[in-house]
């Protein structure tokens, strides 16, 4: 029979304990730092090291989270972290970063490394690159289909880890810096927002009219994934583990989630047909869900994946208010659920109305419980018409049941065992007990076997004596018996060596995995800082990035170094313009390339003759390196954070890198770089904030599907998101068809120029997305003007033009 993994999650040792009790084979968890959801509970060290011996003598692994991206400054504190971890016997860790996970294989070869979904995997030739690094499974983006995710089994024969219920990201998850730029608090650093469940306006950039009416909705916000009835084609997509989302749930859910799972699962693997409880289904729509979908994985439509117009829990359908009367502050209602005092009801309006049920009437007696088909009254305040939808957010039963299926006295989750027993006049009891991991413990008595004087001691006595494991985490499978004839011994030293043994084993199995303290070699990166290996007389090259063969041909008025192009259409007319002018052109390959979509680019980049490729996802790398055999420099959308990153990058053959936007200037400063590696960072630019499959213009119906219609002209930025502070954010199609979201104000750096040359920058890069060409064209000529005011040693100056609506990114204030 495949085995495949069901795989936890756990903000809290209760939470954990809900999911091993219910059937989970592995959990995922974080500790106080480092860690994706980190508003979550989350572990200290005492209770992490309680939770993986927990999970470890129940035959349970342990992942634990470390997938944010990590600054130069607290690369010690994570190693120490991660040496903490080694130590205690976790089973993998869970990265993003790519510098971690050269670190960790590099210092501790033998942990299991887990690559994030927030890396942002999507292709065979991706992933085969973490393979050949020692990587054991990595988490696949929750936007593959299951084909995709066939192929890239059968391409790599890497573990596969795939979502299969709760929350969905709007963006591709690492592609995300909307809370970031907003707020300061990084979805890259775990501390997500979630400005993708705010309201916003859809508004035209052209014109002043909306799209209908001038109302706010949740454009971003992507309903509940729940794959529940089709796991058993997941199943067969060859994926390893299956990912339920929600550190940030209450342990009921996470019980709920589980069993269901565990169930479908099973029935699966012995039946082989699909899941169709209806009670299951009803049961996890009550415990939480935004609407259902079934996601990406399993070909939803765009219009399916969002829910515009709720961004939280919406339970169970509870029934439609038939009358509200202002006077006693009750409405009535028929259900079509039962409901008892103490569930959670909400109506659902455009600022809902919602509490506790505390006084429910029954032809006007106050009653405690109702079933469904009654028609009922409940007091509740608010401004509540008749046919106002009622839903039950909360089961108070439901919850109560659920909490009897974990615990410190309950053990559903049974480790198998053996043994034998021997029992010889004169002799000690001997007794053998196994598991199924081989774990063997082996005791005597200190009591000797006598002749029996009256009561003769029988194999069955015996027996059921060695089955008595009560409220252990084990079941005695079968034990071979041994007696001597006419001998005895008292039940009470049976039941002690009963006793003693199983604690043995429970001691052998949750210090199996622990490791010894190694000691910790820090230098795994260059000694210098840019600063120091570059000449002083260095003066950066200008890279300019562009979207479309029309701003190309006017910033190529102005003087520039290197021009970044992404769009294939005109890509052959667009290196014809560069050459005419001497310039260089790197192809910017997108940050998201599937395994379909790398064959038609790969076939066309072959007939082309460029400089070079700005490699915005790992699966070009290879591709550039060796294939087209081309420098390559990694785009920002590879997140380079710290030093190690930059070393994993120089390691793979990468001629330069493009700095994370999220990083500050006394973090560039402390960057440890190989004095023959490029060094870009970006000033100016609205930077792309979002890059998603799903349309915001999907959920409302408006679009009608005309998808291929944007992507004939992609990079027409017509709408934008108003967001409640009246800031605008314009988005489009890029040459994929996916869409992206750009900020509202450009970052704008150029009036600091000498700060990014004493750092030791090679090149600076202008972005442009929907500037004017007069606009092109000035900035340009503002940086050209500023550069040469440093080399004259004149004071450089901001143009006043442009100083009343930019940001300054990160370079000042860094994020959380």
């Amino acid at each position: 029979m495949k085995k495949v993994e069901l795989l936890a999650p756990a903000g809290s040792y209760e939470a954990l304990m809900a999911a091993i009790q219910n059937g989970a084979d592995a959990v995922y968890l974080g500790g106080h730092a480092f860690s994706a959801r980190a508003y979550a509970f989350n572990f200290d060290k005492e209770t992490m090291e309680k939770a993986i011996d927990y999970a470890h003598i129940r035959g349970v692994k342990i992942y634990v989270t470390i997938n944010t991206l990590i600054k130069d400054a607290e690369i010690s504190a994570l190693m120490a972290y991660v040496s903490e971890l080694y130590c205690m016997g976790v089973d993998a860790v869970i990265v993003q970063d790519l510098g971690v996970v050269r670190m960790i294989r590099s210092l501790f070869s033998d942990l299991e490394i887990h690559c994030s979904t927030q890396m942002t995997l999507h292709n065979s030739v991706g992933i085969q690159l973490l393979k050949e690094m020692g990587i054991r499974r990595v988490v696949v983006a929750r936007e593959l289909s299951l084909e995709a995710i066939k192929t890239i089994h059968e391409n790599t024969d890497m573990e596969l880890e795939v979502f299969v219920h709760g929350a969905l990201c709007y963006a591709y998850s690492g592609q995300c810096l909307m809370s970031s730029i907003i707020g300061g608090r990084s979805g890259n650093r775990g501390r997500c927002a979630q400005p993708c469940r705010k309201q916003y306006e859809v508004v035209s950039l052209y014109r002043e009219e909306t799209r209908g009416k001038k109302t706010s909705s949740f454009y971003l916000s992507t309903r509940d994934l729940n794959t529940l009835e089709s796991i058993g084609e997941i199943i067969e997509s060859g994926a390893t583990s299956f990912k339920i989302e929600g550190r940030m749930k209450k342990p009921q859910y996470v019980a709920s989630i589980v069993r269901a799972y565990r169930k479908a699962i099973d029935d699966y693997l012995e039946n082989r047909k699909g899941f169709n409880d209806t009670s299951t289904l009803k049961e996890i729509t009550q415990m939480f869900n935004r609407k259902f979908t079934k996601g990406y994985i399993l070909g939803s439509a765009s219009k399916e994946i969002l829910n515009i117009q709720k961004p939280n829990n919406r339970g169970l359908p509870l029934g439609k208010v038939d009358f509200y009367d202002e006077g006693k502050k009750r409405l009535k209602m028929k259900l079509i659920e039962d409901l008892q005092q103490g569930d959670g009801i909400e109506i659902y309006k455009r600022n809902s109305i919602g509490g506790i049920v505390n006084k429910m009437y029954l032809q006007n007696k106050l009653v405690h419980k109702a079933k469904a088909g009654e028609v009922v009254e409940i007091q509740i305040e608010g401004s509540i018409k008749k046919g106002d939808m009622v839903y039950k957010t909360l089961d108070l039963q439901l919850s109560k049941d659920l909490e009897k299926t974990y615990g410190s006295t309950v053990e559903n989750k049974k480790v198998s065992l053996w043994g034998e027993l021997k029992v010889q006049l004169a002799k000690p009891l001997k007794l053998y007990i196994w598991d199924d991991e081989g774990n063997t413990v082996y005791k005597e008595s200190k009591e000797i076997v006598e002749v029996a004087e009256k009561v003769v001691l029988t194999k069955e006595k015996i027996i059921e004596s060695l089955s008595k494991l009560g409220n252990t985490p084990f079941q005695l499978q079968e034990i071979k018996v041994e007696v001597e004839e006419n001998t005895a011994i008292s039940i009470s030293t049976i039941n002690k060596l009963r006793r003693d043994s199983i604690e043995d084993l429970m001691n052998i199995r949750k210090n199996k995995y622990k490791r010894p303290q190694q000691p910790i070699n820090y230098s795994l990166v260059p000694s210098l800082t840019l600063a120091e290996t570059v000449e002083k007389a260095t003066l950066p090259k200008l890279a300019v990035k562009v979207d479309t063969l029309e701003q190309l041909q006017y910033v190529l008025q102005e003087k520039v170094d290197r021009v970044y192009y992404g769009n294939l259409q005109d890509l052959q007319e667009a290196i014809k313009v560069c050459y005419a002018k001497n310039v260089e052109i790197f192809f910017r390959s997108p940050s998201i390339i599937k395994d379909e979509e790398n064959k038609v680019l790969q076939t066309k980049l072959k007939k082309y003759n460029f400089n070079g490729i700005l490699a915005g996802e790992l699966g070009m790398i290879d591709f550039a390196k060796n294939t087209l055999q081309l420098p390559i420099i990694a785009d920002t959308t590879l997140n380079i954070m710290n030093s190690s990153t930059i070393a994993f990058l120089q390691e793979r053959g990468l001629q330069g890198v493009t700095l994370s936007s999220e990083l500050d200037l006394k973090s560039i400063k402390a960057l440890k770089v190989n004095q023959k590696l490029e060094v870009e960072a970006l000033i100016y630019g609205k930077l792309v904030i979002m890059t998603t499959k799903t349309c915001p213009l999907a959920g409302d119906h408006q679009c009608q599907d005309m998808c291929s219609t944007c992507r004939k002209k992609p990079f027409d930025y017509h709408w934008g998101l108003k967001d409640d502070k009246q800031a605008v954010f314009p988005f489009t199609k890029d040459e994929w068809g996916r869409s992206i979201i750009i900020n509202n104000h450009p970052l704008y750096m150029i009036d600091k120029l000498r700060s990014f040359i004493a750092l030791g920058m090679t090149s600076l890069r202008l972005e442009f997305t929907n500037e004017s060409p007069e606009e092109m064209i000035s900035i340009i000529k503002e940086f050209r003007r500023n550069l040469q005011s440093f080399m004259n040693h004149e004071k450089i100056m901001a143009d006043e033009t442009n100083k009343n609506s930019f940001t300054r990114g990160h370079y000042y204030r860094g994020v959380e």
